[in-house]
């Protein structure tokens, strides 16, 4: 028998208040199929709905960095102490917060400093927490310094500055030092007095001591050793430029090239030394442990004796000392020009030196400076050739 066919609608009809109303019906089992297939397509609907296509998504990113994460400022202090021919420096250069600990503590030190009968700082006792570090290039001293936050590097050098420097050419040599270190904080030069360097009193200085204090960006600073620039001279000037000398001399300033045809016999057992071009030093000799020098400066005459004096006694000489010295100078002529030799006489036993110097009157207020410096015996045996060493001089 075959199986009725179930119609997919099957029509009926009902007779309702004489009228005839007619109804699809459905078969349960298809209705339930419909119905969860209707379902699924809304909640389909609804989901892709509430989809938002793929696009670029765009973030903020802030560009000044919050102030508790920029890294600390560094300060540079520094002292800067003219000793005889030479100028002493100190200083420090580290996190601000770090040399803040210290900085009464180390100009306090400064300030203690003594000088042997060298014209060397004595740097014992040192204070507590500081002790002496290795030795490095173009330095006479590295003292290491310990702090809660870091440890500090205290270095000590000094330059050479032949001849004595006036009010004037100090300035601008003051200057020229400071705007270097400013330069290593990231500070713009400055043409003000000693650029913001300070006086600072220092028993052992001969002459205005200097007191720098400086904050600046951290990593500004170079590598260059201290007294020198990439590419430059020493304290960090051009090429065979040195400070000026006695500006109110007329003279030109010490660094200017000295031009000279400077001619001499050289004494038996002398050993001439080499030197820089456009330096300072026209001639150099060695004679055991003293040296010879020949340089063209400027500075009046009493005051370069006093110096001199100073530098073997260990100590400012007494006005009438040098006025004897003065009165006791012997006078000739040095190449057809006037010139005064005065023989400073050191104690060995306590460790002086001697100095047997010769003062040549130039022009422009400028004079040259043959000058031996060495232990006394060495010196007193010399005294000979050393006269007959300038009546050679040709220049």
């Amino acid at each position: 028998m075959t199986a009725p066919m179930i119609p997919d609608l099957r029509e009926k009809v009902r007779h309702h208040g004489g009228g005839i109303r007619r109804r699809l019906a459905v078969p349960p089992v298809r209705m339930l199929a419909t119905l969860k297939i209707a379902a699924l397509m809304f909640a389909m609907l609804i989901i892709g709905g509430c989809e938002q296509p793929e696009g670029i998504v765009t973030y903020k990113i802030p560009t000044k960095v919050p102030e508790q994460l920029l890294p600390g400022k560094d300060r540079l202090l520094a002292v800067m102490v003219p000793r005889g021919e030479k100028v002493w420096f100190f200083k420090i250069l580290g996190p601000e917060d770090a040399v803040a600990l210290i900085d009464d503590e180390f100009q306090s030190f400064v300030k203690s400093v003594q000088f042997d009968s060298s014209d060397e700082p004595v740097l014992e006792p040192l204070p507590e927490g500081w002790r002496r570090g290795g030795k490095k290039p173009m330095r006479f001293a590295t003292i290491d310094i310990n702090t809660p936050k870091k440890q500090l590097d205290l270095s000590i050098s000094n330059l050479s500055v032949p001849g004595t420097m006036d009010e004037a050419a100090w300035n601008d040599y003051v200057q020229q030092n400071v705007n270097r270190w400013r330069g290593q904080v990231g500070l713009k030069p400055s043409s003000e007095k000693w650029s913001g360097g300070e006086s600072i009193e220092l028993a052992a200085a001969e002459g205005q001591a200097v007191w720098v204090d400086l904050v600046g960006q951290p990593g500004a600073a170079t590598a260059a050793p201290m007294g020198m620039m990439p590419g430059a001279g020493p304290m960090g000037m051009p090429p065979a430029a040195r400070p000026p000398v006695n500006a109110s001399t007329g003279s030109p300033p010490q660094g200017t090239p000295t031009q000279t045809s400077l001619q001499s016999e050289t004494p038996e057992g002398w050993e001439r030394l080499d030197v820089r071009p456009g330096g300072m030093r026209e001639a150099a000799f060695k004679v055991g442990e003293s040296e010879i020098t020949v340089i063209t400066a400027g500075g009046d005459l009493r005051s370069n004796v006093a110096r001199w004096m100073g530098q073997v006694a260990g100590g400012k000489p007494e006005e009438s000392a040098v006025d004897e010295m003065m009165a006791g100078a012997e006078k000739f002529d040095v190449s057809g020009r006037p010139a005064q030799r005065f023989i400073i006489a050191g104690d060995a036993e306590k460790g002086q030196k001697s100095i047997d110097a010769t003062i040549v009157e130039m022009e422009g207020g400028r004079s040259k400076f043959i000058k031996m410096t060495g232990d006394p015996e060495t010196v007193a045996e010399q005294s000979d050739a050393m006269r007959a060493f300038l009546d050679s001089l040709s220049f």
